[in-house]
């Protein structure tokens, strides 16, 4: 069978033991049934247990648990995971030497440069990040290297991909600027992509706790209490 999670009725919230990330969940599958585990829509375990010791993520990511058929266990599902809203910005753009601001061929590399916060302006003041032309010092691009493209002649594009870190829901505009070994930078070429990021989890209280909950035994009423979620 594919990977479902109708069976899986409750996941607790994860638990930090100092060393890893403890998962648990419950289900009304039978006993013996394989579940798997996917960090990030790729698969980080899979196994007979209803809880799990993983990695904790270096950032924001999504935890999908399901039940499988006997025999699947290492079958990767990740292409019918269902779709959460993206927290993330992916930039793909065309490059290489014929980008050189000084119209010669020595490309190093492309610094990106985006807001500090959703809708603000591109600050362009540090990179987020610079990524090298040509890795390794290894020409990709050129004559005999690769097709003719939008580089012309001897100077064909390469494809360069880089994708952001969690961001908050909000307009985010990110540019690419190409850059020579002089540190000279072309000009920046820029994309605007919406994000809908899943809301955070309320901010913790002082002993770490993030919901509260008090019984008053005469209405035998119970009332819950949390803290706004951090900006």
């Amino acid at each position: 069978m594919p990977f479902d999670q109708s069976s899986i009725i409750e996941v607790r919230p994860p638990t930090w033991d100092g060393s890893t990330l403890q998962l648990s969940w419950t289900s009304t599958a039978p006993a013996g049934t394989t579940f798997q585990v996917y960090v990030g829509r790729k698969l980080a375990w899979y196994g007979t247990s209803r809880w799990v010791a993983l990695t904790m993520p270096t950032s924001r990511v999504r935890f999908d648990i399901g039940a499988v058929g006997s025999g699947e266990a290492t079958v990767d599902f990740s292409p019918s995971l269902p779709h959460g809203p993206s927290d993330r910005v992916t930039l793909s753009w065309l490059g290489g030497s014929f980008l050189d601001p000084t119209g010669g061929d020595d490309v190093q590399g492309f610094r990106i440069f985006g807001p500090r916060k959703a809708g603000w302006a591109v600050d362009f003041s540090t990179p987020l990040v610079e990524i090298s032309a040509y890795p390794g010092g290894v020409p990709i691009d050129g004559y005999g290297i690769t097709g003719f493209g939008q580089g012309g002649f001897g100077r064909a594009a390469s494809f360069y991909q880089w994708t952001s870190p969690a961001l908050a829901t909000g307009s985010w505009t990110f540019a690419v600027v190409p850059y020579d070994a002089a540190g000279n930078q072309g000009a920046p070429a820029l994309q605007t992509a919406w994000i809908a990021s899943p809301p955070r989890p309320p901010a913790a209280k002082p002993d770490g706790s993030r919901l509260r909950c008090d019984f008053d035994p005469t209405t035998r009423r119970a009332t819950l209490t949390w803290n706004p979620s951090p900006a």
